[in-house]
Formats: structure tokens, C-alpha cells, sequence
């Protein structure tokens, strides 16, 4: 095991767990914030990418999504929601994975998919971090692996502060699918937060080519970007 899975390790074992949304000790999510979670299915979401959405069909954050069937996600990207997707990734507290896992496992139910696969990260970025959040997530979940895995070719930085246009043009060809043929298989692709969409089509493009009949992406967040914003990024 590496230097930093042993220190992951250590900090969940010594520090006690808290709250995701408030902070109170012996729960990652207390059931006041639980109650509070925005869910991303059901009514006022987009019925193919699972943003929030009041009107009528799809909304125009997905127009063009044709390597996917659709995107699923547990909540909206914010409040409790937001914390436990950061304080696993970005704080390392892997504790909090079984909880997440768990309801995406709810949620893969209903999805026609034959395997699964993780959003890869590069092996750059998985070395600093300690591991992989998105296959921290699947396995948890006990969802059935698909018999190929993805690769992830190069290291393309944080997406963080990129339009949707520049996600696009950094992550086109960053993925490939190893291992054998997914000839008539439909496979998932399973992320912790789906904001422009840009990887979990990458991905889906590199299964497709791996010969995969159809893909599905879910998530346990979706951040349901400003429609205004995404326009102008579209326009850039």
C-alpha cells in the first residue's frame, strides 16, 4: 500500500465522523441534511441529464448527447450534497464512500446496463490523491463490473474553472477502453458529479469504440449549470 493510502487509512480511523452539511459528530449525514438533499430524479429535472429543468423535454445543457441514453444522478449539486463529494475528494475522507455508494446503487437499479465502469483518473493525479473516487464509489456500490475498463491517456488538470466549450476541447480523445470486446453490452459509466458532461461523454465515446450497444452515466451529484453561462460558453 502506498504512502498515502496508509495516511487515508489513518485519518479515517482517527478523526470521528461529522456531518457532511452541519458538522454534528457519529454521522456523515445527520437526517436533518438528509431530508434537505435536492434529489436530481422526478419532477423540475431534465428527463435525459437528470439538471434542473421547468420546461418542456430536454433542456439544452444535454442538446447533442448522442454517445449516452441518458444521465442519472442521486442529488443536486449543493448544500450536504456538494460537502460529501468534496470532503471525499478533495479532503480524502474515504469514510463517507459507503454512504454515497449506497444510493447510487438505489439508483443503478433502474438502469438498463449489463457492466460498469469508473471515470478513470490519470495516474498522475490518482498517485497524489491516493486513490480514485469515482472506483472508490462502484466498488462500494457492489454494481456488476463491466469486462473492459477505461484508461485515461493524459493528464488534462482540473476542470474546475473551465467553460463548457474548454472542458470539451481538453478532455476530445483523452480516454481508451481496455480489456476485451463490449460487443452488445450496455454499459454505465459511474462518476461522483456530472457538471457540463464533457468526461462522461469522452468516456462513453472510448466505450463505444470498444464496441459497447449503449451507455448510461450516473452520478451522485449533478451541478445543473446557468443556462445563461453555458449559452455564452457555447457562443466562445
Amino acid at each position: 500500500m502506498r504512502p498515502r493510502q496508509l495516511l487515508g487509512r489513518a485519518v479515517d480511523l482517527l478523526f470521528p465522523l461529522r456531518c457532511a452539511g452541519c458538522g454534528a459528530f457519529d454521522t456523515p449525514l445527520c437526517a436533518r441534511c438528509e431530508a434537505a438533499l435536492q434529489p436530481a430524479i422526478g419532477p423540475g429535472r431534465c428527463g435525459f441529464c437528470s439538471a434542473a429543468w421547468e420546461g418542456e423535454g430536454f433542456c439544452p445543457r444535454c442538446f447533442g448527447w448522442r454517445e449516452l441514453a441518458g444521465v442519472r444522478a442521486v442529488c443536486e449539486h449543493t448544500g450536504a450534497a456538494r460537502a460529501l463529494v468534496h470532503r471525499l475528494k478533495y479532503e480524502r475522507y474515504r469514510a463517507l464512500a459507503p454512504l454515497m455508494a449506497n444510493r447510487l446503487a438505489a439508483a443503478a437499479a433502474s438502469l438498463p446496463v449489463d457492466g460498469w465502469v469508473a471515470v478513470p483518473l490519470h495516474l498522475r493525479r490518482e498517485r497524489e490523491r491516493g486513490f480514485n473516487q469515482a472506483e472508490l464509489l462502484l466498488r462500494h456500490a457492489g454494481l456488476p463490473p463491466a469486462p473492459a475498463r477505461l484508461r485515461r491517456l493524459r493528464h488534462t488538470g482540473s476542470q474546475v474553472r473551465r467553460t463548457a466549450a474548454q472542458r470539451a476541447a481538453a478532455l476530445a480523445g483523452a480516454f481508451a477502453c481496455e480489456g476485451p470486446p463490449l460487443e452488445g453490452l450496455r454499459i454505465g459509466i459511474i462518476d461522483d458529479v456530472i457538471t457540463s458532461g464533457a468526461t462522461v461523454r469522452e468516456c462513453a465515446r472510448a466505450l463505444l469504440d470498444h464496441g459497447a450497444r449503449e451507455t448510461w452515466a450516473l452520478s451522485f451529484t449533478r451541478a445543473s449549470l446557468d443556462l445563461t453561462r453555458l449559452h455564452a460558453s457555447i457562443e466562445d
